[in-house]
């Protein structure tokens, strides 16, 4: 469990992704029916090849948000805090807190440090700034417990 009081809360960190999602992100093309997604998509594809600093699993901080991680988040406006799970899109469950790495949240969540302040553009078109607050779960954290 990492919270947000051991880390530096910036707002203009660059992504932090792995290089396994990063993989999994560049596949998500050929396993997607698009649909609606795909302008997420898209920005995401971007994210991953543009914006973000690529680094290898097992050297990713334990302090970065990857896919299937859990984190507890903080929505600035309503004051609500929230807790999910960013997952690959056809493992969302919402009912569930799975959300989609293609998800307004999910975006402003993946790759982002706890402690971070980061923005989104809400379906409606309102955009609404996001604090981490804790990783519960991280995959990558947990492998090199039990490893």
């Amino acid at each position: 469990m990492y919270a947000a009081a051991h880390a530096h809360a910036t707002r203009h960190d660059l992504p932090v992704i792995t290089d396994m999602d990063a993989a999994r992100i560049r596949e998500l093309p050929a396993r997607l029916d698009y649909g609606r997604q795909l302008a997420p998509l898209s920005r995401l594809i971007e994210l991953v090849t543009t914006e973000a600093e690529i680094v290898p699993s097992a050297k990713v901080g334990a302090d970065i948000v990857t896919l299937d991680s859990t984190v507890s988040f903080r929505d600035e406006h309503t004051e609500t805090e929230h807790l999910a799970t960013v997952v690959d899109p056809r493992e969302a469950a919402p009912a569930e807190r799975r959300i989609s790495v293609l998800s307004p949240v999910g975006m402003a969540l993946f790759g982002r440090r706890i402690g971070s302040l980061t923005e989104c553009a809400m379906p409606d078109g309102t955009r609404r700034s996001i604090r981490l607050l804790e990783l519960h779960y991280q995959p990558e954290a947990a492998r090199r417990i039990e490893g």
